[in-house]
């Protein structure tokens, strides 16, 4: 069997156009993973000039960018399996995108991969947050049996106190919690909720994102000369102590 190293695999992801990418053990086995070892999280986060007028509801730029960015997520998902597997090892690609709902089979979330990873936390709004670009992320995860080193599961949201996104979900789907590892999704975010008011945009594929240009890592990413997040997982975003 050929061994890869991750350098080869960061330099596949990279030209691919991720910008970040880590490993996540899958012992036990996460819910409705497939029964591989590891998970290998990636992100892509969207272009800047697409988050303007966002905080109105998503726009013709958002919702291309969406779709541009989820079509380099299925391909580069199927090329790092394709490139694992011709090197003698197992892989397979997660669909987020796959069907769900009675009489289909659970879809594993990827960013419950992302968060084993170390990549980032569950928001208040149930979205993945990352500290280099807030939620403003896609994620893509491809299972293997290939030995990697893995990432630092974090176990806890750092929005802290802030409640932007909460505040500004029009369908006030948020619950206001701080995630921990585990914790239900009803427990975090009414989806229900959620889901009904994103069908009030079906020009753009029931997305909103909102609640994405609100959040102050989003913010001090894409428009502000500020460092892109606090020194410490102590500091929430508006400054203050967890």
């Amino acid at each position: 069997m050929t061994r890869i190293d991750r350098q080869e695999l960061d330099r596949f992801l990279r030209r691919q156009g991720a910008v970040a990418w880590a490993a996540a053990r899958n012992d036990p086995r996460l819910p409705a993973a497939p029964a591989l070892p590891r998970a290998i999280s990636f992100l892509y986060h969207v272009e800047p000039s697409s988050l303007e007028a966002l905080e109105r509801g998503p726009t013709a730029a958002y919702y291309a960018e969406y779709v541009r960015i989820n079509e380099r997520l299925v391909a580069t998902g199927a090329g790092l399996v394709r490139l694992l597997a011709a090197n003698g090892y197992r892989a397979e690609r997660v669909d987020d995108d796959a069907p769900e709902g009675p009489g289909y089979p659970p879809v594993f979330a990827s960013k419950t991969a992302a968060t084993q990873a170390g990549l980032g936390w569950i928001g208040k709004t149930a979205l993945l947050v990352t500290r280099d670009w807030g939620p403003a992320v896609r994620l893509g995860t491809v299972f293997t049996d290939l030995e990697l080193e893995t990432g630092t599961p974090l176990e806890r949201g750092a929005c802290g106190r802030c409640r932007a996104c909460v505040d500004a979900c029009p369908a006030g789907a948020g619950r206001d919690r701080r995630w921990r590892a585990g914790m239900a999704l009803e427990d975090l975010v009414d989806a229900a909720a959620c889901e009904r008011h994103q069908l009030h945009y079906p020009k753009y594929d029931n997305i909103c994102g909102i609640c994405i240009w609100v959040c102050p890592f989003t913010r001090r990413a894409f428009r502000s000369a500020e460092p892109t997040a606090p020194e410490t997982e102590a500091a929430a975003p508006d400054g203050r102590q967890t």
